[in-house]
């Protein structure tokens, strides 16, 4: 089967729908074939490219197809039963347009909602966490820790004050009288002891006389 010219034109336009733009005055029956095979944004692309002329009427169903399958089936019923209420009716590219940007305000305060909560419960748990604290030595273990084994020039001058202390201390309890008592106590059992050891002479004793011993 040959294809004629209008059908190769329409199928040439249908495989290069990301190229299609403004359709200028072409006859609405050709369009109502291309433009089916639009989506939204090639659609809108289409419309708002060209100039001068209301795709309307053909493009209304078109977006209200777009609607259902963006939305769902129930969502175009509702907004039927809506305008029917209101005795009002709008194109569906407008509600198409409102229901998406209405979308996109939730989706966005979602964002925002989660980010702070994950804002929250970062602070919460770096609150909780155990914060480590620098203990300081004390004064001998630093002394002990100091490079070379020594200590530092305060903690010399502490301890040469200190020693100076205790020789004056010793002195004096040197020169008190309770330390002489204690001298002197000590002094008396070794005065004792040495007497004892002086030893007197113990004249011999004389061997009996045999020869002149008398029977009785």
């Amino acid at each position: 089967m040959v294809m004629s010219l209008v059908e190769l034109c329409v199928r040439s336009a249908i495989d290069n729908l990301s190229h299609l733009g403004d359709v200028g005055h072409t006859d609405m029956r050709l369009l109502e074939v291309i433009l089916p095979h639009c989506d939204a944004d090639q659609l809108l692309h289409v419309e708002t490219s060209t100039k001068g002329r209301d795709l309307s009427p053909v493009t209304d169903e078109l977006w209200r197809k777009c609607y259902s399958r963006k939305f769902g089936n129930d969502a175009v019923e509702m907004v039927k039963q809506r305008m029917a209420d209101r005795k009002c009716k709008f194109k569906w590219k407008q509600l198409y347009q409102a229901k998406v940007k209405e979308q996109e305000e939730i989706q966005k305060k979602g964002v925002d909602r989660l980010r702070e909560l994950y804002k929250e419960a970062n602070s919460l748990k770096a609150n909780r966490q155990i914060q480590a604290c620098e203990i300081t030595p004390p004064d001998s273990k630093r002394r002990k820790s100091a490079p070379g084994g020594g200590g530092s020039a305060p903690a010399a001058r502490f301890s040469n004050c200190k020693g100076r202390l205790m020789k004056k201390a010793r002195m004096e309890y040197v020169n008190s009288n309770e330390a002489k008592m204690h001298a002197a106590m000590r002094k008396k059992p070794v005065t004792a002891s040495n007497s004892r050891q002086v030893s007197i002479p113990v004249p011999a004793r004389q061997p009996p006389k045999i020869g002149n011993t008398v029977k009785k």
